[in-house]
């Protein structure tokens, strides 16, 4: 049966579709799924997915290819396949607009809506508290803690606060990792 033409393999599948003949000119014609496959994206699809719509359509193709009408069958399964694909392609947009205009009940799940959307009142308390956290922890900085998160406080750089203060890098560094340990402590309570 491998040795067939395609156009005996289609004679034979338009008198009995459940022949093994099926599977062979499937396969034979599987390079025009592959291309659809590299040009189109399906959200929801896979390889299973593709391969069961691709044999849906060419067993209906198979079933309503007319040989006087159209000799090439290859032009007419592509043709159906591109079809089908397109309709897939409509109906997951379709499904992600439903999707988008359901209606949540804000009550029903005020604790995930708590966890999950902003509220400006804690965005302005936040900000309050590491204001007050910024000022009480320049209370305990040293005198090099100090000038080092000072500069950094304006967005300066460690580099640019070593030479402009004429510190060593190195004490620069350490100084600003003590003052924002200290920082997060202070945070932290």
């Amino acid at each position: 049966m491998n040795e067939m033409s395609n156009a005996a393999l289609l004679v034979c599948l338009q008198d009995q579709l459940d022949s093994p003949a099926l599977h062979i000119l499937f396969e034979r014609y599987r390079p025009v799924l592959k291309k659809l496959q590299q040009r189109y994206f399906i959200v929801g699809f896979d390889q299973d997915d593709w391969d069961q719509e691709a044999r849906v359509v060419f067993c209906r193709s198979v079933e309503r290819f007319d040989a006087t009408k159209a000799p090439n069958f290859g032009a007419f399964y592509r043709l159906n396949l591109r079809h089908r694909v397109f309709d897939l392609i409509r109906r997951s947009k379709a499904l992600k607009r439903q999707q988008s205009r359901k209606v949540i009940s804000l009550e029903a799940n005020s604790d995930y809506f708590a966890d999950t959307l902003k509220d400006s009142r804690w965005a302005v308390r936040e900000q309050l508290e590491v204001q007050d956290a910024v000022q009480r922890v320049q209370e305990s900085l040293s005198g090099v803690e100090h000038t080092v998160f000072n500069g950094l406080l304006r967005g300066e750089t460690l580099l640019v606060i070593s030479q402009r203060k004429r510190l060593p890098y190195r004490q620069v560094t350490a100084a600003s990792h003590r003052s924002q340990v200290k920082l997060r402590r202070l945070l932290a309570e």
